[in-house]
């Protein structure tokens, strides 16, 4: 049997934040070359994120409640469902999982039990033990940093070398509900270093710091450029010679092409992924309340320059970015391969 049918479930606004649509996205873009259709079942997004959807050719569902969910998924009959969502479980998957051919969940926090075909966690830590005892026994793992959910761009635009040292990246992904990106731009008027930079600010779709931001744009001495999201994130990226940013699914890109960074985690669930940082070594890292701090954010600014070539090489060797290549092959196939390809501990 072929994939011609994919259906996400997933929730993104202000508060959630808009990691888990951002990642399905990339599944969803990477299908689409293959002729599948994919569905979003979400409940009401925020106008821009809405707009995200359809704009891609994506087709977008909102239930009115969870019975609703199930019926909509029954209507459409996809071979695959995708959930990505933290509060979703076992309970609601063994309700899904009959309505469609097979079942992928996406999770980082291995935290609650599960009920799937396959399980992707990207974190470069895990290992098998950590879902053992949370997943039915015929579950596949797709773990580490072999699956990492990067766009194709990220693996195009690697670069070669560090760059010159002038031009900062400030993104804090498509919420910021700890408010980081204005935190840290105030700092930066405080620095006298940073004013040698020219910085590009860009506030994610769902940041509610907008008019703050602009704002504050017109009265700041910096050379700065705001943008109000944007569309391609790998060339911007690759456009800047350093960059602050959060530790969300933004920091495997950020190895992915080689950017030096300093990263600080804004919510619970980035944790984890500071712990994979600390543990090899590959940025400058601060709490969110060292933000407040321009005495923190200058040092780490002038320990990232130190530090920039370790930290780009070491990216660049972490993260291969052919992680959904990897995973489209297992969608339109739909077979289950042996367990050695689809675990992998530390990459």
């Amino acid at each position: 049997m072929t994939t011609s049918n994919v259906l996400f479930r997933l929730d993104a606004n202000d508060q959630i934040g808009t990691g888990h649509l951002m990642r399905c996205l990339v599944i969803a873009d990477s299908l689409q070359e293959f002729g599948v259709t994919s569905w979003f079942l979400c409940y009401p997004l925020p106008e821009r994120l809405h707009q995200l959807i359809l704009d891609k050719k994506h087709r977008l569902l909102c239930p009115t409640d969870i019975n609703d969910e199930f019926a909509l998924i029954a209507q459409h009959q996809p071979d695959w469902i995708i959930v990505d969502h933290y509060a979703l479980d076992a309970e609601w998957e063994r309700k899904a999982r009959p309505l469609a051919s097979h079942l992928l969940v996406i999770d980082d926090l291995a935290d609650r039990p599960h009920v799937a075909d396959l399980l992707l966690d990207q974190g470069p830590l895990r290992t098998p033990a950590d879902y053992t005892n949370i997943i039915n026994p015929e579950c596949r793992l797709l773990l580490g940093c072999r699956y990492a959910l990067l766009r194709k761009e990220y693996k195009q635009l690697q670069r070669a070398s560090c760059q010159t040292w002038q031009k900062g990246l400030i993104c804090f992904g498509g919420a910021d509900p700890a408010n980081a990106t204005l935190s840290t731009v105030e700092s930066l008027d405080k620095i006298q270093d940073a004013h040698q930079f020219s910085w590009t600010v860009v506030a994610g779709a769902a940041n509610s710091d907008w008019p703050s931001l602009q704002q504050w744009q017109a009265e700041t001495s910096l050379d700065v450029a705001l943008l109000h999201h944007h569309g391609d994130m790998a060339t911007l990226m690759n456009a800047h010679d350093f960059s602050i940013g959060a530790a969300g699914g933004m920091t495997w890109e950020r190895c992915c092409i080689g950017l030096p960074s300093i990263v600080i985690p804004i919510a619970e669930n980035q944790k984890f992924n500071d712990d994979v940082l600390a543990h090899f070594q590959l940025c400058e890292r601060l709490a969110l309340s060292d933000l407040a701090m321009p005495e923190k954010l200058a040092a780490a600014l002038q320990d990232l320059k130190i530090n920039a070539d370790k930290y780009f090489s070491r990216g660049q060797a972490f993260i291969d970015g052919h992680g959904v290549p990897r995973l489209i092959d297992l969608i339109l196939k739909d077979n289950k391969p042996e367990q050695q390809e689809l675990t992998d501990e530390n990459s």
